[in-house]
């Protein structure tokens, strides 16, 4: 992965060239699991993260305490860039840090899942702004939504779809078969789901109040699945140096 590298997402019939993140940000069921680019600059990386986690898009991480897990890759880092790295977790107060090193063992598991399913890796793509009535937006391997997705707007992706904002609309993950792909939304009101070639209608939300805590679907034995990643409000870390 190459600082820089371009991907190619299909808007409608449009083909739109987009950076390719240098951090991707999975739902895992013990929380939050971040993947940091262990070939990029150093300066480029923390920019990012400092972006994304104290700049515009911030309000989307708050909330409830969540779990969080860091994996740095094969990246050598020296005690001040560690520290550094640590310090941006570290002040979202909502988040509880979990895990910290390389290979972490929810990094291990998502790597199994997408191994066994030869589906598109780590292949991840940053979409931010909103998806609106009648916008078919279709990505290759994960997509991160931070926005809304609103009725009548549709995001496809052969990898998972994260939605960093209220899911009303339409979304398909796993286009191309892969059944361990997952849809996961802050706010999870979807008109409707997709993974692989099951379809599902919205889960029942009558008489519950607005969600606060981070929805996910996926496939069980019995079909299409909705549950909350879990929550912690006991603080823990492991530090690799």
């Amino acid at each position: 992965m190459q600082e820089g590298t371009n991907v190619s997402v299909t808007v409608g019939s449009e083909i739109r060239p987009l950076p390719h993140p240098p951090i991707l940000v999975k739902g895992v069921k013990e929380g939050l699991l971040f993947i940091l680019d262990d070939h990029c600059n150093f300066q480029f990386l923390i920019e990012h993260l400092e972006d994304l986690l104290g700049g515009a898009t911030a309000g989307l991480f708050d909330g409830a305490t969540v779990n969080v897990f860091v994996d740095y890759g094969e990246r050598s880092l020296v005690q001040k860039e560690i520290q550094r790295i640590l310090s941006v977790f570290l002040n979202k107060k909502n988040f509880v840090l979990r895990e910290w090193g390389y290979d972490t063992r929810a990094h291990e598991g998502i790597l199994a899942n997408h191994r066994k399913m030869g589906s598109d890796g780590n292949f991840q793509t940053i979409f931010k702004g909103t998806v609106r009535a009648g916008q078919r937006l279709v990505f290759q391997g994960d997509v991160v939504v931070i926005g809304d997705v609103n009725p009548g707007g549709e995001v496809v992706a052969s990898g998972d779809i994260y939605v960093f904002g209220r899911l009303r609309g339409i979304t398909h993950a796993g286009v191309r078969g892969n059944r361990n792909a997952v849809i996961a939304a802050a706010e999870f009101e979807p008109m409707q789901l997709r993974i692989a070639d099951i379809v599902s209608r919205a889960p029942e939300v009558d008489g519950r109040p607005l969600h606060t805590t981070m929805e996910f679907a996926y496939l069980s034995e019995e079909g299409m699945a909705v549950d909350k990643l879990q929550y912690r409000t006991a603080i823990a870390a492991t530090y690799h140096t």
